[in-house]
């Protein structure tokens, strides 16, 4: 249902720069944009591995939730007809959580009373990378504004910590708790998306070559991936809707 919203809204933004754009021609060659935003999303990972301690099953799980929060983002892009262009921009966002990892551990003395097992991955970092092809249609608002509408193909690159292996320590005596070492990895993923988004610009200053000012993005992008977590493949989400402002330099 999201994805419909979002491609019923970039339809109709892509209708009205086509309409406004009929009358007026960009007159700019290129632009360059830099900025800063926010992310918003969230994607979870969860594992579960039985193994056999003390002739008994013993069960761990492993989960963390990891939420999407500020970026840094750059682009460039060309006219190559009229008011079309064609560019590129990166996105960068980096941030960690604390995994969760419980568990069911047999009793070395007793038959059918397991231990409960709770402890915690402190660190477990995740850094998300996108490239985005954009292909946009500028429409200029007086002399000063100009908004640019555009979609295309993501290209992400994911690195996250995931728990790969709990092993179960004792204590000691009397032996009614236990607790757990915890081994760790980084894993590497790439997948392709999509982008849609408006960049909104304000020009302040201008001599004969550039113009400079500043705008803010509004920019949908999305992946899924699989992700090798504790015991089996899981899907997490890269991308989201992502908001900024930043500087804006046309020449």
């Amino acid at each position: 249902m999201k994805n419909k919203v979002v491609t019923m809204l970039v339809c109709a933004a892509f209708g009205v720069a086509h309409d406004a754009a009929a009358q007026t021609t960009w007159a700019d060659r290129g632009y360059i944009n830099v900025g800063f935003g926010v992310e918003s999303g969230s994607s979870s990972i969860t594992g579960t591995r039985t193994s056999t301690i003390y002739d008994e099953a013993a069960t761990v799980t492993s989960s963390s939730s990891f939420s999407s929060g500020s970026l840094f983002d750059i682009g460039a892009g060309l006219r190559v007809w009229k008011n079309l262009t064609a560019g590129v921009s990166y996105h960068q966002e980096q941030n960690d959580s604390e995994g969760a990892i419980t568990g069911s551990i047999p009793s070395p003395l007793f038959f059918n009373r397991p231990r409960t097992l709770s402890v915690a991955a402190a660190g477990l970092e995740r850094k998300e990378q996108g490239t985005h092809i954009q292909i946009g249609w500028v429409v200029p608002v007086g002399q000063k504004f100009d908004i640019l509408v555009s979609a295309g193909p993501s290209f992400f690159r994911l690195q996250q910590d995931v728990v790969s292996s709990v092993t179960p320590t004792e204590i000691g005596a009397p032996f009614t708790s236990v607790t757990a070492q915890v081994g760790r990895e980084t894993r590497k993923k790439s997948e392709i998306g999509y982008n849609v988004g408006a960049d909104v610009s304000y020009l302040v200053w201008q001599n004969d070559s550039v113009r400079l000012g500043g705008g803010m993005f509004f920019r949908y992008t999305q992946a899924t991936m699989q992700i090798l977590g504790l015991s089996t493949e899981q899907d997490t989400d890269v991308g989201g809707m992502q908001i900024g402002f930043g500087a804006r330099i046309r020449f």
